[in-house]
């Protein structure tokens, strides 16, 4: 499925908030409700919306422990330990990275003690302190059509008017639709 400009913006708004209705969004992007839910389903039925989810903050739950785990080689058991909520195949002498977020001290040792039995030769590490924590946000492999002149860019430049986002294939046709707004006042 291409995505178009319209699409990444249905994508934008519910990315900021899943529970957004059609209403506001077919509100926002001066669409009709029906074509808002018509392309929010096809957007489902073509896998680029997996789920509509709540995002828990972990430190709010208990008191937390985040571990960082170095290891030789990964064994599929590791795979199926819910405590690990990350794993990486980095480089280096450890080529495996995992994180996980455990409920104190005890849970800790008792992971350790888990992965030595699966993997062996382990470097645990305790996170002391989060310095900084985003989600980094997918990037979108997308076709934007120009709002003006109609032709497709995968590199647009954006342009926000009246709080929606346009865009455009190139700073002549971004020209080309200022002046036009203007004329139009």
């Amino acid at each position: 499925m291409r995505l178009d400009s319209t699409d990444i913006r249905i994508l934008k708004l519910l990315e900021d908030d899943s529970r957004i209705s059609h209403k506001r969004i077919a509100e926002l992007l001066n669409l009709s409700r029906p074509t808002v839910k018509s392309r929010i389903g096809k957007l489902i039925n073509n896998g680029i919306i997996k789920k509509f989810t709540v995002q828990i903050g972990r430190e709010a739950l208990k008191e937390n422990i985040t571990l960082f785990i170095m290891a030789s080689s990964l064994n599929k058991n590791i795979l199926e330990i819910d405590e690990i909520v990350e794993i990486y195949r980095v480089t280096g002498e450890k080529p495996l990275l995992m994180k996980a977020v455990v409920g104190g001290m005890k849970e800790a040792v008792e992971l350790a003690d888990k992965l030595n039995e699966f993997s062996g030769d382990i470097i645990v590490e305790i996170a002391l302190e989060n310095l900084k924590s985003e989600e980094a946000e997918p990037v979108l492999k997308a076709e934007y059509t120009c709002d003006y002149c109609g032709s497709t860019t995968n590199t647009p430049i954006i342009f926000k008017h009246h709080n929606v986002e346009r865009y455009f294939c190139c700073p002549v046709c971004l020209k080309n639709y200022r002046r036009a707004v203007r004329e139009s006042r």
